[in-house]
């Protein structure tokens, strides 16, 4: 994105986990050229964890003197700085790493809802999330909801998608965060003829691929094996990638395929699709972070605003250790800058 000047919207998460700690090591090295960052979260937060980090890490740059609170995005800071909307609910200084409570829900459900509306209020040209706790929001007494959910209700989008992806691996998920033995009643033709078609438009519109190669996975052992291990391929998988074919001719589509050697190519080094998408959560995730974990994030396809997050959770039984790798958070922010960047130029 040569030349491309792009905002992202960052927010901390739990502050209890690991949030504060991966947000700090991912903007503790400077950012490239037109490259603006403002950050969602408690300041104090952040300032307790910076001041613990320059206590337990070797080397470590204290960022204390960068962290600069403005009122909105469209505050502009100076270059080297930092820009933070503070949101400290009442109860944030009390709270501890591990420790999740009322303050933290309140916090983290915070941060993002102010990272949406300044998104469209067209402030910010994408946003990036580190990882918050589900649970912890029944502390408040709100829904045990997931950023992913509550960014397709606030942007209207019925038929997004989550995707994992790295350097050479994407993987686009058709049903999420469902136990095992609920997938094969949630899988529908329509299911996954949504899934494909959000896929193919947003590697083209965001990664600039305009004859995508997709891969699809078959559900049962030996996709199936005709019908011997399940017939969810037969009645459900083909139809479906037969349809796509139809309402997407630009790309090339093969399947359903069996998982165990779909993905054998990349572990070899190939990279044979520019997507794979995947009947369940642990089909798809356990090859992208062999492959690429601490080098991949998160994406939600389908809104109209460009948005990643970690591969990985918020860790409480390391956080406030100074031990949490930054990498994950780093690349996802590089990646909203990268395809903020393409979407800017008119990708």
């Amino acid at each position: 994105m040569s030349g491309q000047r792009a905002r992202v919207g960052l927010t901390v998460g739990d502050p209890a986990g690991i949030g504060p700690e991966v947000v700090l090591k991912a903007l503790v090295a400077p950012l490239g050229e037109g490259q603006e960052v403002v950050v969602y979260g408690s300041l104090s937060a952040l300032r307790r964890e910076d001041a613990r980090l320059t206590r337990s890490v070797s080397g470590w740059s204290p960022m204390a003197a960068r962290l600069t609170p403005v009122a909105d995005a469209a505050v502009a800071v100076g270059d080297g700085e930092v820009a933070v909307v503070d949101l400290s609910p009442p109860g944030i200084e009390g709270v501890e790493p591990g420790k999740p409570t009322a303050a933290a829900a309140t916090a983290q459900g915070e941060a993002l809802r102010e990272a949406i509306a300044a998104a469209k209020r067209g402030e910010l040209d994408a946003l990036c999330t580190a990882p918050w706790t589900k649970s912890i929001f029944a502390l408040t007494h709100e829904p045990t909801t997931g950023h992913t959910e509550v960014l397709a209700e606030a942007f209207g989008a019925p038929e997004h998608v989550m995707m994992l992806a790295g350097e050479r691996l994407r993987v686009a998920l058709v049903t999420t965060h469902l136990p095992l033995k609920d997938v094969s009643a949630a899988l529908t033709q329509e299911r996954i003829v949504a899934t494909i078609g959000t896929t193919v438009s947003d590697l083209t519109r965001w990664w600039g691929i305009d004859s995508p190669r997709v891969a699809v996975c078959g559900l049962n052992p030996h996709a199936g094996e005709g019908g011997v291990m399940g017939h969810e391929e037969i009645d459900v998988i083909i139809p479906a990638i037969e349809e796509a074919r139809k309402r997407w001719p630009e790309a090339e589509f093969v399947g359903p395929m069996p998982s165990d050697t779909l993905f054998a190519p990349y572990g070899r080094g190939g990279a044979p699709h520019d997507a794979v998408v995947c009947m369940y959560h642990d089909q798809g995730l356990i090859p992208l972070k062999l492959l690429h974990f601490g080098r991949s994030a998160n994406i939600t396809l389908g809104l109209p605003v460009v948005r990643t997050s970690v591969d990985h959770g918020t860790a409480y039984d390391i956080s406030g250790q100074g031990v949490a790798d930054g990498g994950s958070m780093r690349y996802a922010l590089e990646l909203a800058f990268e395809l903020a960047g393409r979407e800017g130029a008119g990708r």
